[in-house]
């Protein structure tokens, strides 16, 4: 009934496709009970048992997982308008409901023309300042402590800066509320995509009781700051969106459908940020050596003045850092796309209502592209190092049309956190605490990650 197997060459007599290696039926349940413990884990488990593709089945989707750059190319960019975001996606729109990162079709493309001004480069230059007052906050907090935990902090600094930039007010107030419930509810939501056969989100199970508290506290949280902004209209995001209209129609957009592309700003521009700075202050209190070139280029472009956009761009060495960073621990370490239309991806047939899978961790550790793949080394990055590299080898805001919209944004807002951070602390890992990583919707350290400080 169910039998690893190895992929034939073209098509057999019954005329069946030529489909990549796989586990299907009793003989997978070792292989899925593997998935919920351990995803990450079980992505290099297929891979290491069956090669670049290879196939699995799990609540009756066919699923099919995809190693190679010009794979992955095909799937995201070339024929992307066949793939559409994968069966996982609809639980995450508990979360995020119609937000940008969720939506499909034509309603998408109106989306991200919509949403799209507020990441210019003007915008982002604006929201530099803010950044910086941020993040000094942040310094001066910690000059009466010697120890503390980077990711609690990382959280509650990025969600200063997405609340001040998409709301124009002081959230510290909400922060609480909604990284509270945030977190239950990705915690909750991940629980129910790795899961066999779970309950249906109707049933009043004790979890999804908790799930839908999650989501309604929430909810109300930016329904409250979204009140707020229609009564006093400002220069922020949530402004801008209640305001924008549809260049065709005039239609302006609901306030439902305001409230999912704040949530889902929230959760790209908190969640996954914080993440990348939490595993990056890891990872440099670790290398000493690699510490000390970020802030002697900190203190050199920086100094004591206000940065601008323009001294972020000048912080080279502190991108390459980071860009590293997201090389080996990729906040979004896996995309999922469902084939809306049969298609052909490195030599093996992929039938309708396929779901592709895209590991980015694994993908980031290849040795095939990465030498020394689990090396913190920064300088990789270097032009001449990087021009033989495929462009789909590195993609940790995605690719192709739907490439994180915010990229730029996390981007300026991380290098600038690592760089005034830095120049300000020397940090070193607590040996006591475990560090594990919990690859929920992001990529998360499970326990935190406790530092110690000591100011420069």
């Amino acid at each position: 009934m169910f039998s690893l197997h190895e992929p034939t060459s073209g098509r057999t007599k019954k005329n069946k496709p030529n489909l990549p290696p796989g586990v299907f039926g009793i003989r997978a349940l070792p292989y899925v009970s593997k998935l919920a413990k351990d995803p990450i884990g079980f992505f290099q488990l297929m891979q290491s048992k069956f090669g670049n593709s290879a196939r699995f089945g799990l609540r009756q989707v066919v699923f099919h997982l995809i190693t190679q750059p010009e794979d992955i190319k095909r799937v995201l960019q070339e024929n992307n308008q066949n793939y559409h975001k994968g069966v996982f996606y609809k639980e995450l729109g508990r979360i995020l409901g119609k937000g940008l990162l969720n939506s499909e079709g034509e309603f998408w493309k109106k989306q991200r023309k919509l949403i799209q001004p507020s990441f210019h480069k003007q915008r982002i230059s604006e929201f530099v300042e803010i950044m910086a007052q941020e993040t000094e906050k942040t310094s001066e907090s910690w000059k009466k402590i010697s120890s503390l935990d980077i990711s609690k902090e990382m959280m509650r600094l990025t969600f200063a800066i997405v609340g001040r930039t998409l709301f124009r007010t002081e959230v510290e107030s909400y922060a609480a509320r909604i990284e509270h419930s945030l977190k239950i509810a990705l915690e909750l939501v991940t629980k129910r995509i790795t899961r066999i056969f779970p309950f249906p989100f109707s049933w009043p199970t004790p979890e999804n009781l908790k799930l839908k508290r999650a989501l309604k506290d929430m909810h109300s949280v930016v329904d409250e700051l979204i009140a707020e902004r229609k009564k006093n209209p400002s220069n922020d995001l949530i402004s801008m969106l209640l305001e924008v209209r549809d260049e065709e129609t005039g239609e302006t957009m609901s306030e439902s459908q305001v409230r999912d592309e704040a949530i889902t700003l929230l959760l790209a521009g908190h969640e996954t940020t914080a993440n990348a700075l939490s595993w990056g202050f890891y990872l440099l209190s670790k290398h000493p050596e690699i510490c000390e070139k970020v802030r002697e280029e900190a203190n050199r472009v920086l100094g004591d003045k206000t940065p601008t956009l323009e001294d972020v761009q000048k912080l080279t060495y502190t991108r390459k850092v980071l860009d590293e960073v997201l090389r080996l621990y990729p906040p979004a370490w896996v995309i999922e796309r469902t084939a809306m239309g049969p298609d052909n991806i490195g030599g093996y047939d992929v039938e309708t209502g396929t779901n592709i899978s895209i590991c980015i961790f694994n993908i980031h550790r290849n040795p095939d592209f990465w030498e020394n793949p689990d090396k913190f080394d920064p300088d990789r990055f270097d032009e001449e190092r990087s021009a033989d590299r495929p462009k789909y080898a590195y993609l940790p805001f995605g690719g192709g049309p739907r490439i994180c919209i915010g990229n730029i944004f996390a981007l300026t807002e991380a290098t600038l956190i690592l760089a005034m951070l830095v120049k300000d602390y020397k940090f070193q890992t607590d040996p006591s605490h475990p560090v594990v990583m919990e690859p929920l919707v992001t990529l998360r350290p499970k326990y935190g990650i406790l530092l110690n400080i000591v100011s420069t």
